[in-house]
C-alpha cells in the first residue's frame, strides 16, 4: 500500500479493473463489507453478474474475504475491497515525461498516471466532458510558476467486444 492509500497492481489486476462495473464494485466494497446478493442490489444488477466480477477480483487479489455466516444453512461470504485507488508501475505517456516511483514516497521528480472506467450515459459523458475541460481551464489560469507537468486525459467509449 502506498502513503496516499493507493495499492501497488500488477499487470494482470490491471486487466482485472478495465471494466466499469468492477470499478463500481471496487468502490462499494471499499465503503464496507458486503455479499455479492448486497453489492447487486445496491448497484442495480443482476446477482449472477457481480457474483461472477466479485469472484474473478477476489482470485485477482483485489478482494478480500472479511467474514462468512452462516444463515438458514446457507454461507453468506462478505467481501471487502484492499483498495478504491490503485498504481500500476510503468504506465508512462511518452518520453517526454518523468518517470520515477519515488514519487510515491513524497521524492522527486513527482509523476502519476490515473485511469478508470464509468458507466455514463451519452448525457453524462458530455456533462462529465464540459466538467474536466472547466477543471484544466481553470488551472491553466491559476498557476503560480514553477516546473511545468503534462496532463494527458482521453475519454471514449469503449468497445463493448473488448468489455468481458
Amino acid at each position: 500500500m502506498l502513503p496516499n492509500g493507493s495499492l501497488v497492481i500488477d499487470e494482470k489486476q490491471n486487466k482485472l479493473l478495465q471494466n466499469a462495473l468492477r470499478i463500481k464494485i471496487m468502490h462499494a466494497l471499499a465503503r464496507q463489507p458486503m455479499t455479492s446478493k448486497q453489492v447487486a442490489d445496491l448497484l442495480r444488477k443482476t446477482p449472477g453478474n457481480v457474483h461472477y466480477h466479485i469472484q474473478r477480483l477476489y482470485e485477482g487479489g483485489l478482494l478480500e474475504l472479511a467474514d462468512t455466516r452462516s444463515v438458514s444453512g446457507i454461507v453468506e461470504k462478505y467481501y471487502t475491497a484492499a483498495a478504491s485507488q490503485f498504481h500500476f508501475p510503468g504506465s508512462a505517456e511518452g518520453s517526454d515525461w518523468e518517470q520515477d516511483d519515488d514519487s510515491w514516497t513524497g521524492g522527486s521528480p513527482f509523476s502519476e498516471y490515473h485511469a478508470t472506467r464509468l458507466d455514463l450515459s451519452e448525457e453524462e459523458a458530455v456533462r462529465f466532458s464540459d466538467e474536466l475541460k472547466a477543471l484544466l481551464e481553470k488551472w491553466e489560469q491559476h498557476t503560480e510558476g514553477g516546473r511545468e507537468y503534462g496532463v494527458s486525459v482521453r475519454i471514449g467509449r469503449i468497445d463493448a467486444k473488448e468489455e468481458e
